[in-house]
């Protein structure tokens, strides 16, 4: 999902390049920026977990640079509920790992349900090798 978020070329057009034998004929464009992903998981994940967890927050994130992939999630009605234990993913970019990561916590942050837990260490190692160079 971060490199699927980089990607500026038309995604259908690269896969239709792809099979009709032309890839390479025509330059995929990449945004060059970092991009970092936060799962966030039902608790008792990859166990046994609740479905049905009505999702808050998820209007709240916004912006060209973030965005939230969902992955077990269903519509309830108007409602988008857990539906899975991989529930969404917040990707977002940013002019270095730090800012990319920040953002993505960011996102995490304002998105909620009974149960929602998620990784806190994201791409340290990467911020800390950015930071030695």
């Amino acid at each position: 999902q971060p490199i699927l978020f980089r990607l500026r070329s038309d995604l259908l057009d690269v896969c239709l390049q792809c099979f009709d034998g032309r890839l390479g004929t025509r330059p995929i464009e990449w945004d060059t920026r970092a991009a970092v992903g936060v799962v966030m998981a039902s608790r008792g994940y990859p166990d046994a977990y609740n479905k049905g967890q009505a999702i808050g927050g998820l209007e709240r994130v916004s912006g060209a640079d973030v965005k939230i992939f969902h992955a077990g999630t269903r519509l309830e009605g108007r409602t988008v509920v857990t539906d899975g234990g991989r529930v969404l993913c917040a990707v977002a970019l940013g002019d270095s790992v730090r800012k990319a990561r920040e953002t993505a916590y960011a996102a995490v942050s304002k998105v909620s349900w009974d149960g929602a837990f998620w990784r806190t260490d994201i791409g340290y190692r990467a911020v800390q090798r950015e930071e030695q160079r």
